[in-house]
């Protein structure tokens, strides 16, 4: 716990300046997070460095640093198209080392890492005090949902890939999640004057965002439990590796785009 509360504490404060900053730096700060956690999902599936997933990392890189700038655009199809193509090439051109499977991995590894991290960025690019409900929604409904369930915690999550959590958690961690955004709504509001309904839509991205986050880290668990492993990586003391500890954010980052895209469009 000490290793834990450590790390965010120097980690914490730097990942909010860049996330402030935007724009190069944001998109270099989760290009760094992308590489390392497409690093550690090839090592868990894989044991083995294999050149088709350095089509991964190369297409990662050509995602923040070139596509991501034109946002949601033909660039986009184009550039995923051709990560998809080139990956099978690369299989073909290896066949004797390389075998179908490690093409499914290094394409669901750009998708499930770099790809869902980047949604941060367009988060942070379409409104700026939504981005903040990103790591609200998912570090509120990790925190409470851990309090709820050692202390109330009865009816187990029987048949899922963490046994040992229970529905009385997962239930206190969405409730914590929409009280911490309606708090962040009405600070929002008090301090920018924005009259669109920012506690609503706030509470609502954030039940969202926690809903999810928690399928994150339950499908993050079913990998290292395929793979049987404890976590990811050692790079974070006391949370494992950048997946181990973005595990819920990876998942609530689109989801949290999606609904305020919904939400301010009504």
């Amino acid at each position: 716990m000490a290793k834990r509360v450590m790390t965010a504490v120097i980690g914490l404060p730097i990942l909010i300046v860049l996330i402030a900053l935007g724009g190069i730096w944001l998109r270099i700060t989760l290009l760094t997070l992308s590489l390392i956690g497409l690093y550690e999902f090839y090592q868990a599936l894989s044991k083995k460095t294999l050149a088709i997933h350095f089509t991964g990392y190369l297409f990662a890189i050509l995602y923040f640093m070139v596509i991501i700038e034109y946002g949601v655009h033909a660039y986009l199809l184009v550039m995923l198209s051709a990560f998809i193509l080139i990956t099978q090439a690369v299989l073909i051109i290896f066949y004797q080392k390389i075998d179908f499977k490690d093409c499914l991995i290094t394409i669901s590894g750009f998708f499930y890492v770099p790809f869902l991290l980047s949604f941060i960025y367009f988060v942070r690019d379409y409104n700026v005090y939504f981005v903040w409900l990103i790591l609200t929604s998912a570090s509120a409904s990790d925190t409470f949902a851990y309090i709820i369930g050692m202390k109330w915690g009865r009816h187990k999550l029987k048949n899922t890939p963490s046994p040992k959590k229970s529905w009385e958690g997962c239930i206190g961690g969405v409730v914590g999640a929409a009280l911490i955004g309606f708090l962040y709504g009405h600070l929002v509001v008090q301090f920018t004057g924005i009259n669109h309904p920012m506690v609503i839509n706030a509470m609502a991205v954030s039940v969202m965002g926690a809903i999810f986050s928690q399928f994150g880290d339950l499908f993050a668990s079913a990998i290292k439990r395929s793979v049987n492993i404890k976590d990811f990586g050692k790079l974070l003391p006391g949370h494992g590796g950048v997946l181990d500890r973005f595990d819920s954010v990876i998942v609530a980052a689109p989801v949290v785009y999606m609904v305020m895209i919904a939400m301010l469009n009504l």
